[in-house]
């Protein structure tokens, strides 16, 4: 006999049998001939246990449509597991289910397709999950089973996969976390190739800090879960686990980008900043165009705004609640430093953002820097062993005077405290130097203009030099270091090669192959032999570490300082009228190998691959090609006098534009503006006498310049 009371049944294949049970008559559980009940008692027992089975019933079946619905019309949303499934062994993660029976994307069940699911508003519901303890009990894979196990070495050892991503501290604002972030072990992962393939040459967080900060016993902070989805949005794109389809890492990346700068433009502080300074890692290893300028200017902005720039020695703080909501509160807004590593991680992050000023600068030519090279007044940064220890040291002192140059300098007194990114700096400025150098114009038909011109040269060329020769002895042998030890730790030193040879071209190309000259600037030997000696170098290094395997671990500057080198040979091709190097297809073969982790780079090997078949099959000579690149600026460079001079449109190719992309970076020196406009509204180039632009029958094109009548004097 079956009890009255009995609980209904629980799972979903039997609900349906219990409601049709009922409803057909069966067993009511209730006996009306039994001597201590009545027949009116014990059909309305009878009535009531089959209204509250129904009801259940119900229950369940709405339940399960709901799940249906989730699965099949929100399949980017957070999977709800029923007490049906309650057995299966699963990981609940920011809202997301995945079930231990094999990987697919979480919240996504087997055969349902894969829809791009829209980006979160920033003040989208609380995080969804459980705890780490909870998770533990479901079956939450280890360490051991994560799918970047092999990756990870360094500081992480000591710590666990994350577990309590979802909690959220107190007095801290929560976000959206039903389809914020992948899996845990999916973040574990993403976080250790941040440190492997960008914090080497952007050292800006220390490795076992920020470990214990996402996947240490402590819950995660609102700006926490900001710089997570920044190192989120950036190194998705080293990811190679299979689970993520390409719909689904769209849409982390989108999520990710969109919460960090949401956050950054409604917080100016450290932590915002550093996020940011993340993301534009993101935007500007995708193109170097508008957007990833309009990020910079942020960078710059929140620099100066938060006083980065400066070795403050005072800070002033006030209580919650008297912060100012006028401009005093610049000076409040920043606390002091807690620590050695908080202090240096701020100098560091003012670098960071002077380097990728500078590199975005001198890409685009025609540009000035956004952060004025006066106004950065810090010491150099220490090794990186030093700040992850943290170990307070000295790496040198400001000066307190102004060279001729217009900036603040420094003396490095205790060389032993610094490293590569201390002497990426150091050639950064110089680099820095040189092109405000190159932007001043010179009449080249002036002897006096042409000596100074050429003692400023010299002074910058003995400038690279003495870094050079500054270099630890341990470094001078990179390519030796990279068969011996391919590893990230030595990463950093491959991105400072790039950078010399990108100063070494930037400064010497001018001398090399001017677009204009006269019969005091000729083209010089020795500023071409500097030239085409950095390329080579540049070329050796590239193949010993695309055989060492370790191109992954290079970024955008590096892919820059190729393009240089390739762009190099084509103008010495135009210049001297040769075949352009083989070298070449080596350097474009390259760029598209780093295309798959940067896009920026494939830009530069689809632009360079157009030029130069362009050029082999007989459709222009590189030196046409330079020419059209040198009158096509010219003419976009013209302006007008009056607002009612009339202004014309000039319609380009796409081979156009490509020849701007390659010959405007070498468009030196600038001599001083020449250009008028006619009554037809077209600009024409005054000729100087004495004076001949590039391509024309008096440059001497497809002559090498005589080493022995050298005008530098070298």
């Amino acid at each position: 006999m079956a009890d009255t009371n009995a609980a209904p049944v629980s799972t979903a294949e039997d609900e349906s049998n219990s409601v049709f049970s009922h409803e057909d008559g069966g067993s009511s559980g209730e006996d009306t001939n039994h001597p201590n009940g009545s027949a009116s008692s014990g059909k309305k027992r009878k009535r009531e246990k089959y209204q509250k089975t129904s009801v259940d019933a119900l229950l369940q079946t709405l339940w399960r449509r709901v799940e249906d619905h989730i699965a099949n019309d929100h399949g980017g949303q957070s999977q709800i597991l029923s007490p049906t499934v309650s057995n299966h062994a699963s990981v609940q993660i920011d809202g997301f289910a995945q079930d231990a029976a094999g990987p697919r994307p979480p919240g996504i069940s087997r055969g349902t397709p894969i829809q791009q699911p829209r980006p979160l508003a920033f003040s989208s519901p609380s995080w969804q999950g459980g705890d780490g303890s909870e998770n533990a009990q479901q079956g939450a894979p280890s360490v051991t089973s994560a799918p970047g196990q092999s990756l990870l070495s360094g500081g992480a050892e000591s710590f666990t996969p994350p577990s309590r991503l979802n909690s959220v501290r107190s007095g801290s604002t929560s976000l959206s976390g039903g389809t914020d972030f992948p899996p845990q072990d999916i973040i574990y992962t993403l976080v250790d190739l941040y440190f492997k393939n960008c914090n080497t040459w952007c050292p800006i967080l220390d490795r076992k800090t920020t470990f214990g900060t996402f996947f240490g016993s402590t819950s995660l902070s609102e700006v926490d879960r900001i710089l997570l989805h920044a190192i989120v949005a950036t190194t998705l794109r080293f990811l190679k686990d299979t689970r993520l389809s390409s719909a689904m890492r769209s849409h982390y990346h989108a999520v990710s980008k969109h919460k960090v700068m949401i956050y950054a433009m409604e917080n100016v502080s450290i932590e915002a900043q550093r996020a940011l300074v993340i993301l534009a890692l993101d935007e500007l290893g995708t193109s170097n165009g508008p957007r990833g300028w309009n990020l910079l200017s942020i960078l710059v902005q929140n620099v100066r705004q938060l006083d980065l720039c400066e070795e403050n020695s005072i800070y002033l703080s006030v209580d919650a609640g008297d912060i100012p909501s006028t401009g005093s509160i610049r000076r409040v807004v920043v606390p002091q430093p807690d620590s050695w590593i908080e202090d240096e991680s701020r100098r560091r992050l003012c670098w960071v953002v002077y380097l990728l000023d500078r590199y975005a600068t001198i890409a685009t030519t025609t540009f000035d820097f956004m952060l004025e090279d006066f106004k950065m007044k810090r010491v150099l940064p220490c090794s990186y062993d030093l700040f992850s220890r943290n170990v307070p040291v000295e790496t040198g002192s400001l000066r307190t005077n102004t060279d001729q140059q217009g900036w603040t300098g420094y003396m490095v007194n205790k060389p032993e405290n610094l490293g590569s990114f201390s002497y990426h700096c150091e050639v950064i400025r110089i680099i820095s130097r040189v092109h405000d150098f190159l932007k001043k114009p010179v009449d080249v038909t002036s002897s006096a203009e042409m000596t100074a011109w050429r003692n400023a040269y010299r002074s910058l060329d003995s400038a690279l030099d003495s870094w050079l020769q500054s270099l630890p002895s341990e470094y001078s042998k990179i390519s030796a270091l990279c068969h011996s030890d391919p590893a990230s730790r030595v990463a950093n030193w491959f991105m400072l090669h790039s950078a010399y040879v990108t100063a070494v071209v930037r400064l010497h190309s001018s001398a090399a192959y001017p677009t204009v000259r006269s019969h005091i600037f000729v083209p010089s030997h020795y500023a071409m032999q500097r030239c085409l000696s950095a390329v080579q170098s540049l070329r050796d290094i590239t193949q010993d570490v695309f055989e060492a395997n370790g191109l992954d671990l290079v970024g955008p500057p590096f892919a820059f300082s190729l393009w240089i080198a390739a762009r190099l040979l084509i103008v010495h091709a135009a210049t001297v009228g040769c075949p352009v190097d083989p070298k070449i297809d080596f350097f474009i073969d390259i760029l598209a190998y780093v295309g798959q982790y940067w896009e920026v780079a494939n830009n530069y090997a689809r632009i360079l691959a157009r030029v130069v078949q362009r050029e082999r099959q007989g459709e222009a000579s590189f030196s046409a090609m330079r020419k059209s690149a040198h009158d096509l600026v010219n003419l976009t460079s013209s302006t007008r006098r009056t607002g009612l001079d009339k202004t014309s449109s000039h319609s380009v190719a796409l081979s156009e534009l490509d020849n701007i992309d390659v010959f405007d970076f070498f468009n030196y020196p600038k001599i001083p503006s020449l250009d008028f406009t006619n009554q037809n509204g077209q600009a024409e180039i005054y000729h100087v006498h004495g004076l001949v632009k590039v391509g024309s029958d008096q440059t001497r094109d497809g002559a090498a310049p005589d080493p022995d009548s050298d005008w530098l004097g070298y």
